[in-house]
């Protein structure tokens, strides 16, 4: 806990400044870390002596490698462990600085032909979104609603406004990202809740947005993909239309560790055990965490679930309990697309603009979710 709440002091330190809502200036150290990381694959590979991290049969991309083990030797604030996160000065601070790191690491794609912000009504308040519509398009598009990772503690539309422009363009559909409440001010089930309420609203005005509504997806990475899925298992209880698709990306779909790739991954990896202890019991206090919604996998049935693209990456501890969570859905008949993308950790999806494999993970993945949604459109009409 101490090396934890260090590191995350460290970084509210170097990364923390004012929110601003679309594509902030970087900082003189920022703009160095950008500029290294712009440097060839190659430099990185001569870095590193030839001395590539291989587990499991994976192979780890070398900025990874150099990053996560430059990261590793940097000294640590000296004195007795604090926890940042235990004010609200300490969680803007933190908040705003992985707003940041997201923000510039994730590659910049073409303009949108619409940006909109709008505030929906939620049982728990106001729910921001922001809705993006890709230019050259026609027609009534898909809907993807999305949502943030961040680990239901961190995380904004504003740090994910390049990774959703990004789904955008190349799924070329809608996309809906939803600021969902946060913990530890608003435990489980306050982000569960936003999510349903966001996507009720999404369906009830694809037609106004330019969106089919027989046409309606949900995704998310990390805890955001965990959200996704609440939606569809939510609906599908109370008889509503789930989504036509789900496009999940490293999901928390178990908050139990009886995987490998826990012991695997689960230190120096960046996503940490260190991260888990420390959140989940702010996230669910004192709460039951095999419960169906809290860890999906552990549903008694998931017969009925929408057809499903889930990618992982190979260097992560959620990467088992995502395959374990993908043959299961194959397993009882839905129809499902398993990536790995082995080279990779952790949110990749904020590592586009820096990263060639995370580059073409996320235009990937978006691509074939455009097609996948109109293909399952085309079939049901048929049917």
């Amino acid at each position: 806990m101490r090396r934890f709440t260090a590191a995350l002091l460290s970084l509210a330190v170097a990364l923390a400044a004012p929110v601003v809502a679309q594509e902030p200036t970087p900082t003189s150290d920022e703009a160095k870390a950008l500029e290294l990381l712009a440097q060839p694959e190659s430099w990185f590979v001569g870095q590193l002596s030839g001395k590539r991290v291989v587990v499991d049969g994976q192979t780890l991309d070398p900025k990874i490698q150099y990053v996560l083990a430059r990261d590793a030797a940097a000294p640590r604030p000296a004195g007795p462990a604090t926890d940042p996160g235990a004010t609200a000065e300490g969680r803007a601070a933190l908040r705003a600085g992985a707003d940041r790191a997201w923000t510039f690491r994730t590659r910049v794609t073409a303009p949108m032909a619409e940006v909109l912000d709008r505030e929906v009504k939620g049982r728990g308040g106001a729910i921001p979104v922001r809705i993006y519509k890709p230019a050259g398009t026609t027609g009534p598009l898909p809907v993807l609603v999305y949502f943030h990772g961040g680990g239901w503690m961190t995380g904004s539309i504003a740090g994910s406004d390049r990774a959703v422009r990004l789904m955008a363009n190349e799924a070329k559909a809608i996309v809906i990202s939803v600021q969902y409440r946060l913990a530890p001010e608003n435990p489980y089930p306050a982000a569960w809740d936003d999510a349903e309420d966001a996507f009720a609203w999404a369906a009830a005005n694809a037609v106004s947005l330019g969106g089919d509504p027989a046409m309606m997806g949900v995704g998310g990475d990390s805890a955001g993909g965990n959200l996704a899925v609440s939606i569809s298992t939510r609906r599908i209880a109370k008889g509503q239309t789930p989504p036509l698709y789900q496009l999940l990306y490293y999901p928390a779909v178990d908050m139990t560790r009886d995987y490998p790739s826990w012991q695997l991954f689960g230190r120096g990896y960046g996503l940490d055990i260190g991260y888990a202890d420390y959140a989940v019991p702010r996230v669910f206090p004192g709460l039951d965490l095999t419960q169906p919604e809290i860890s999906p996998i552990k549903a008694v049935s998931l017969k009925g679930m929408p057809a499903t693209i889930l990618a992982s990456a190979g260097f992560d501890i959620l990467r088992d309990a995502g395959r374990a969570y993908a043959a299961r859905l194959e397993k009882e008949g839905v129809s499902i697309v398993y990536l790995n993308y082995a080279s990779l950790n952790h949110s990749f999806l904020q590592a586009s603009g820096v990263i060639a494999d995370a580059d073409r993970a996320a235009t990937d993945t978006a691509r074939i979710f455009g097609a996948a949604i109109r293909s399952r459109r085309a079939t049901t009409t048929k049917d």
